[in-house]
């Protein structure tokens, strides 16, 4: 006489089984989860655009961005006209919309009361998602960690002072952007982490083919925010504000070119003292300080009223039984602003917003393929983070 399954158990395996979705593994589970994601993904549009580089972003309402799908945002004040009430020391000028760079959307941008939101298949999101739930599974609540984490590569200048004793608000430095080349598994970026307890937002320059299907820099946010944790639009949360930058725009003006021209981004995170979001500002060397938009304070628990920690520098990832990814432009950092990738006139704002240079620093970099440099004063670029690797001249 055979063993007779109990029914209960047959339903609980087949959440376990794992699904082909176009050359994806993932459970019955996952599917269902991801598919009610993607139909909210699908808001109205008013206009279209198509990039040179051939992405599509669609027009949304402010008030219907994804952001505002989050429970803790459903009785949201903000609206198109939103602005910080503060402003760092750091930004010496902002622009309008009607001035911008090489990471501008073409045909002038989406129609004012409306953001642009990137346009993507089921399969896309589905390999989106993928993506992110590996690199969740990869990133750790404290970046000091990466040495358990076979594939990523980070080289950081980090705080590393008392977080009972000091709080940061804000952090902004110059990057020179690469656009090095990676494979379809691997990523490398430039990045600025901003953390608090579990809470954590990254934001800089990333050249990703499994994140925006192509091998150019782009423009990326990352966050981690109690059940949330996406890159640029593709969970509740950040909050886009600008007709004209998307999160995830490409920097399309030509990347720097080692030992000739530097192509710089210059960013900008701080947080607003009456309101407590944290926003995000850029420039692409071109124009002025221009807002993409901000993290409400209301999604937060750590980065709620303060940061905790700051670093900044480079993160490459390659799967372990394949070659090491680029970091930076490559070349494992020299002194040298023209041949190596970098942060330049990197500073925090401290807990009175003021800004500082931060004293209380190490860096960390665990692969010796790998390396990291700080320079307090180079040059006229003021405190400087060189990073990258692994080829050396």
């Amino acid at each position: 006489m055979g063993i007779k399954t109990p029914a209960y158990f047959m339903i609980w395996c087949s959440f376990l089984i794992h699904y082909g979705i176009s050359g994806l593994q993932i459970s019955k589970q996952e599917e269902l989860q991801w598919n009610k994601e993607f139909e909210l993904l699908k808001k109205p549009s008013v206009k279209t655009i198509k990039t040179k580089y051939g992405a599509i972003y669609n027009c949304v309402d402010f008030y219907k961005q994804p952001a505002f799908d989050h429970p803790l945002l459903k009785n949201h004040s903000s609206h198109p006209q939103i602005r910080p009430s503060f402003n760092p020391e750091w930004l010496e000028a902002r622009s309008n919309f009607t001035t911008g760079g090489s990471m501008m959307l073409e045909d002038g941008g989406c129609p004012f009361g409306t953001v642009p939101i990137r346009r993507l298949n089921k399969h896309e999101f589905f390999q989106i998602k993928q993506f992110t739930k590996d690199y969740a599974s990869r990133s750790r609540s404290n970046p000091n960690f990466i040495e358990d984490q076979p594939g990523t590569h980070r080289s950081i200048v980090q705080t590393n002072s008392d977080i009972r004793e000091v709080d940061y608000h804000g952090v902004r430095c110059e990057f020179n952007v690469y656009a090095p080349n990676v494979t379809q598994s691997q990523y490398t970026m430039g990045e600025m982490i901003i953390q608090s307890f579990e809470d954590q937002i990254q934001v800089g320059w990333i050249v990703n083919p499994g994140l925006n299907k192509d091998n150019l820099p782009h423009l990326f946010q990352y966050i981690n925010a109690g059940q949330s944790h996406c890159f640029n639009t593709l969970c509740p949360g950040f909050v886009s504000t600008n007709p004209r930058y998307p999160i995830d725009i490409a920097y399309v003006g030509g990347a720097s070119v080692r030992g000739g021209q530097q192509r710089t981004m210059q960013t900008s995170v701080y947080q607003d003292p009456k309101t407590g979001n944290w926003w995000l500002e850029v420039q692409d060397g071109v124009f002025s300080y221009v807002i993409v938009g901000y993290w409400p304070k209301e999604i937060f628990t750590g980065l709620g009223d303060s940061a905790s920690y700051i670093a900044v520098g480079g993160e490459a990832y390659s799967p372990p039984d394949q070659p090491l990814a680029p970091m930076g432009n490559g070349y494992f950092p020299i002194q040298d602003a023209s041949k190596t990738a970098y942060c330049t006139d990197f500073a925090v704002l401290d807990g009175n917003h003021k800004k500082i240079n931060p004293s209380q620093t190490e860096t960390l970099t665990y692969d010796s393929s790998y390396g990291v440099s700080d320079v307090q004063n180079y040059a006229h670029l003021g405190r400087t983070v060189f990073f990258g690797g692994p080829t050396r001249d």
